[in-house]
């Protein structure tokens, strides 16, 4: 929302800006092409003196509007560094629990949600893997799945890592073929990638809804419901 304030406001002020050069060209036009207006203003010292106070005052606002104009882009900058900090994991890319929440909370305010599929990932050896080879060896094996994960889970939909171990999909429109295509997709990457000599091998713990076959009202009971199941590898 604040970005957008900034964008609304860097539009309007670059508006101000062409208005400006518009008038101040046209003025120009009309005292280069009319002998008989610039004969008049160099002739009476009054009006010289009006008309350069107007073009100092012009080319002043100019330059402020100029001035604004870059300060608003670097604001703009700031906030959209400030909403990856929020709202996206630095380890993996991919939008942390603070992004996980906009979109749970996106689709709780959307009326029909029968048509909607979610599925959580677990990676349930990263404890292992930490106390054995350390926590930057645990935080590559979780880096290495992530991008495993979105380059697969972002042609469904949604994927986020929702915690230090979780992640969630979520699919609009999903029957069962959707997200069982979905799981033979990430099977067969993560297969491949432990025959190229992954160690320790990736594994995954997986449940997943679909909710034309659960007929649940709500999307956050659709999520809370994924939540208490078991999941298996």
């Amino acid at each position: 929302m604040q970005t957008d304030r900034y964008r609304n406001f860097k539009i309007f002020k670059l508006i101000q800006l062409i208005m400006l050069i518009l008038f101040g060209s046209t003025f120009f036009f009309y005292l280069n092409f009319d002998p008989l207006l610039r004969n008049n203003i160099y002739s009476n010292r009054n009006l010289l003196t009006i008309c350069v106070f107007l073009w100092v005052f012009m080319l002043y606002s100019a330059v402020c509007l100029i001035a604004d104009y870059h300060q608003l882009q670097k604001e703009i900058t700031e906030a959209h560094k400030l909403n990856q900090t929020a709202y996206l994991d630095p380890l993996t890319g991919l939008p942390n629990r603070n992004g996980c929440d906009v979109i749970i909370n996106k689709y709780t305010l959307k009326r029909d949600v029968s048509s909607m599929g979610c599925a959580l990932i677990e990676l349930p050896r990263i404890d292992e893997i930490n106390v054995a080879h350390g926590r930057l060896y645990g935080d590559k094996y979780i880096r290495d799945f992530a991008l495993i994960l979105d380059s697969i889970g972002s042609r469904y939909g949604f994927v986020g890592r929702n915690s230090g171990n979780e992640f969630l999909l979520i699919i609009e429109n999903c029957p069962a073929e959707k997200m069982q295509g979905f799981i033979a997709e990430l099977t067969e990457a993560i297969n491949a990638t432990n025959k190229n000599g992954s160690d320790p091998a990736m594994e995954i713990e997986l449940s997943y809804i679909l909710n034309e076959q659960e007929g649940i009202k709500n999307f956050l009971t659709i999520v809370s419901t994924l939540y208490s199941r078991e999941r298996h590898k």
